[in-house]
């Protein structure tokens, strides 16, 4: 995806419906590039005349929305990088009835599937800037980070909720996030090699590798955690833990 744009129109629109208009033309250029992206042989070139047909608007439409061929292709990757993030987040809910076991494993079983389902899109997302970040900050680091602090935000609330301080287990989110990267990279590079591992396998590999890292530093700390049991029970257990502890210090007080 190597061809010029030209330059976006300098001629100012109005505020409003125009804006509107814009972006879901937009949407509609970046949604047909990623689907061509992901038709072709990876490397292949895609003309911008191919995006234009695909989403259905003139070339010239293509021109004024993107200042040129790099500019659009690092909205691309912003794009890819996003769908992605947005599958990993809507994959973090908390199911009472389910073992944290089970709830890390719908989240590596969404990352894996996504990338399966989607090579192509994620090895380009994987190269080159990224719109709206730094120009050397590649996708690989923004989306390690996007999802660390995704899983921390999570992790910070129900900690908070116990009354645990986790601050200074911070950089294990990040290692987790760079530990997913790294195995669904490898996992995607192998497409069609004998002995490659399927889907499940390497879903439950992540979950375990999470697990063991997540389950060994509470042990450290004085928290034993049965894999078995469901997140709702473990909860009550830990408020319940809680609750003691708040009643002798007030007691001790």
């Amino acid at each position: 995806m190597d061809q010029p744009v030209g330059t976006r129109t300098s001629r100012r629109r109005g505020t409003g419906r125009w804006e509107e208009h814009n972006s879901a033309r937009q949407t509609k250029i970046l949604q047909s590039a990623v689907a061509l992206i992901e038709e072709n042989e990876a490397g292949e070139e895609i003309s911008i005349q191919q995006i234009a047909e695909r989403a259905g608007l003139a070339r010239s439409v293509v021109y004024r929305q993107f200042d040129n061929r790099d500019d659009l292709d690092s909205h691309v990757r912003e794009f890819i990088l996003r769908s992605y993030v947005e599958q990993v987040e809507n994959a973090l809910v908390l199911d009472p009835e389910k073992t944290a076991e089970e709830v890390i494993f719908e989240v590596m079983r969404t990352v894996v599937r996504w990338a399966a389902e989607h090579p192509r899109a994620y090895r380009f997302g994987q190269n080159g800037p990224v719109h709206g970040h730094a120009a050397d900050e590649t996708s690989v680091t923004i989306g390690r980070h996007l999802v660390a602090e995704a899983l921390w935000e999570q992790f910070t609330a129900w900690a908070a909720l116990l009354g645990i301080d986790v601050e200074a287990n911070r950089p294990l989110v990040y290692g987790v996030a760079g530990l997913v990267e790294g195995i669904v990279t490898q996992f995607i590079a192998t497409e069609g090699e004998a002995g490659r591992p399927d889907q499940e396998t390497v879903a439950r590999m992540l979950t375990a590798s999470a697990w063991h890292l997540f389950a060994g530093h509470a042990a450290d700390r004085g928290y034993h955690f049965d894999r078995s049991v469901p997140t709702g029970v473990v909860l009550a257990d830990l408020l319940a833990q809680a609750a003691e502890r708040q009643d002798g210090d007030a007691a001790r007080a």
